[in-house]
């Protein structure tokens, strides 16, 4: 069966029922050019799926653009997605500081520093 979400929700992960849920939005800028980043789309996620302790199929990168005028850095678009219909509350706010806190992406020699914002819809 397929489904078809509206923005701003997302169809669930492989292995959930099929369903629309609640994505975490993030916007990502982390300090290499874009054309660097498309070859590390899937470590990228990879290294957010471990620091957030969630599956690599709940981290999805849906856009990267070079930084405005600042063409050595990306910004990179997540949707971070519930294995139910929304992260709890408590999921939320751990996930909000680990980016806050930038206590994820442990490899700085890919990524470089980095800065985040989170926005739950």
């Amino acid at each position: 069966m397929m489904v078809t979400c509206s923005e701003p929700l997302t169809n669930t992960p492989p292995g959930s029922p099929c369903g629309c849920v609640w994505p975490l939005q993030v916007k990502l800028h982390i300090s290499i050019a874009i054309y660097k980043f498309f070859h590390l789309v899937f470590k990228l996620a990879e290294e957010i799926a471990a620091s957030l302790l969630l599956s690599r199929n709940q981290v999805r990168i849906v856009g990267a653009n070079a930084a405005n005028h600042q063409l050595e850095k990306t910004t990179v678009l997540l949707n971070l997605v519930p294995q139910g219909v929304k992260f709890d509350d408590t999921t939320t706010f751990l996930i909000y500081k680990k980016f806050w806190h930038k206590e994820i992406l442990s490899d700085a020699s890919l990524f470089g520093t980095r800065n985040s914002g989170t926005k739950k819809i």
